[in-house]
C-alpha cells in the first residue's frame, strides 16, 4: 500500500491547468483569475472627497465666521470654489471643492442663516479622502491566490474592470456504481439504498471549484461501467467513480480502468478509504473511490480536492489546519493514517477536538456534524488523551 503522501505525489504528476475563458465581473464570484497581477488604469478614489457630512473649508480661516456659498453632493453639479471667508456644504463621498483643504463635520459646526461658525480650527486634511488614497493609477495589484471573493470583485469594479479572464472550471464526471443504488426519494425495496454518493460528491466538486457532471448510475456490470467511463473520458477533465474498487466478485471499476487505460495504484494506507484506484484513460485522470459514503467523501477531500484546485492553478487543498488537543481515546487501525471525524472548538486558550460519533466508514451523521478531520499517524492504535494532533478544518472553528 502507498502512504498518503506517496499517493498525493503521484496524483500531482501530470495535472494540467484548465484553459482560460473570459467572464463578466458580475459572474466572477468564486472563479480563479488567470493572472493575479492587475495594473490600475485609474486612481481609486479618482478625486478627493469628503469622509463626512459637513462643510468644506480653508483651514487658514481658523475659527472666523464663514459664508456658506453652495453645496457639493455625490454625483451633483460642480460646487463653487471655497475662497477665503467662505465654506461649501459637502456630503459624504462628494468632491472636495477647489480651494478647500479640510471638512468640518456637521456635529462640530453651527449653521445659522447661511453663516458657518466653528469652535475649533480644523487641521489640514481633516476628513478628506485624497485622490488615489486606495490605489494609484499604474499601480500593480496582486490578487490573493484564491477564488475571487466579494471584496476582490469590489476592488476590480472600483477599478472599472468589467470583465476578466479566469480558469475554466474543471469538468468532473461523477459515476456511482452498484446494483443496490436507487435515486434519492424513490421507494426502497429489500436490499436497496439511496445513492448518497452522487449528490454528496457533486457538492464536493462544486465546493472545490469544479463543474460536476453526474452520470447515470451503473449497475455492477463491467460492460455498463465501461460504457459510461469511456464516454465520460472523452469530455471530462477528471472522472470520479464510487464503489467497485475493492476485491469483491462484483467490483469492476478497477478492471475497467486497466482495460481502457493504465492503472497507477489502487490501495492506500489511509482510514477510511484503503481501496482507492487511480489511473488514466486517454490522458484523463480517473479515480475510483470506495463505495461507503464516508470513505468516498474523506478520500475525495484528501486526494480529489487538491487535484481540482491544481487544475485551477491553486496549491494544496485550501483547508486551514490547527493543532487540537484530544481528551478521549479514539481507536483506529494500527498501520494506517486515520482521519477521524471530530468537532474542533476553542475553549479559552485551548483548541480541542471531540469525536462526533462512530468512526465507521458508512456512518454519515458523524461526518455531517463534524467540522474537522483529526489526523492520527500510522503506527498507533488510538488517540492518546491529552495529546495534540493536527486537525483539518472543513468549516469554521466552533
Amino acid at each position: 500500500m502507498l502512504t498518503v503522501d506517496e499517493a498525493l505525489d503521484r496524483l500531482r504528476q501530470g495535472i494540467r491547468s484548465t484553459n482560460v475563458e473570459p467572464i463578466d465581473l458580475a459572474d466572477a464570484d468564486g472563479r480563479v483569475p488567470a493572472t493575479r497581477d492587475v495594473v490600475a488604469a485609474i486612481d481609486v478614489p479618482p478625486f478627493a472627497n469628503s469622509a463626512m457630512d459637513g462643510f468644506a473649508v480653508r483651514t487658514s480661516d481658523g475659527t472666523e465666521e464663514r459664508r456658506i456659498v453652495g453645496e457639493s453632493r455625490a454625483g451633483g453639479p460642480a460646487a463653487p470654489p471655497v475662497e477665503p471667508g467662505t465654506a461649501v456644504r459637502v456630503m459624504t463621498g462628494a468632491p472636495i471643492p477647489d480651494g478647500a483643504d479640510a471638512v468640518v463635520p456637521i456635529e462640530e459646526a453651527t449653521d445659522e442663516e447661511g453663516r458657518l461658525r466653528v469652535a475649533k480650527a480644523p487641521a489640514p486634511g481633516a476628513h478628506v479622502r485624497r485622490a488615489a488614497l486606495d490605489v494609484a493609477r499604474g499601480q500593480t495589484i496582486e490578487l490573493p491566490a484564491a477564488p475571487l471573493s466579494p471584496s476582490s470583485i469590489g476592488l476590480l469594479a472600483a477599478l472599472g474592470i468589467g470583465s476578466l479572464e479566469v480558469r475554466r472550471r474543471p469538468r468532473v464526471a461523477i459515476l456511482s456504481t452498484g446494483d443496490e443504488l436507487r435515486p434519492v426519494g424513490s421507494v426502497l425495496e429489500r436490499g436497496e439504498i439511496h445513492d448518497a454518493n452522487a449528490p454528496a460528491l457533486a457538492a464536493a466538486v462544486r465546493e472545490a471549484g469544479g463543474e460536476a457532471i453526474v452520470l447515470e448510475r451503473a449497475p455492477d456490470d463491467p460492460a455498463e461501467i465501461e460504457r459510461r467511463v469511456d464516454e465520460a473520458a472523452g469530455s471530462a477533465d477528471l472522472l470520479v467513480a464510487s464503489g467497485g474498487v475493492s476485491v469483491g466478485a462484483h467490483d469492476h471499476v478497477r478492471g475497467v480502468i486497466e482495460r481502457l487505460g493504465t492503472l497507477d495504484f489502487w490501495r492506500i494506507a489511509v482510514q477510511p478509504g484503503k481501496p482507492l484506484a487511480y489511473g488514466r484513460i486517454g490522458g484523463v485522470p480517473v479515480i475510483g473511490l470506495p463505495g461507503n459514503p464516508v470513505s468516498a467523501l474523506v478520500t475525495f477531500e484528501l486526494f480529489v480536492r487538491p487535484m481540482i484546485r491544481a487544475m485551477l492553478g491553486l496549491a494544496g487543498d485550501g483547508r486551514q489546519r490547527v493543532q487540537a488537543s484530544v481528551h478521549e481515546r479514539i481507536g483506529k487501525d494500527l498501520p494506517r493514517r486515520a482521519y477521524l471525524r471530530v468537532r474542533v472548538e476553542r475553549r479559552g486558550d485551548e483548541v480541542t477536538a471531540t469525536a462526533t460519533g462512530g468512526q465507521g466508514s458508512s456512518q454519515l451523521l458523524p461526518l455531517a456534524t463534524a467540522n474537522g478531520l483529526l489526523v492520527v499517524p500510522e503506527g498507533v492504535e488510538a488517540t492518546e488523551p491529552g495529546a495534540c494532533y493536527e486537525a483539518i478544518l472543513l468549516g469554521a472553528l466552533a
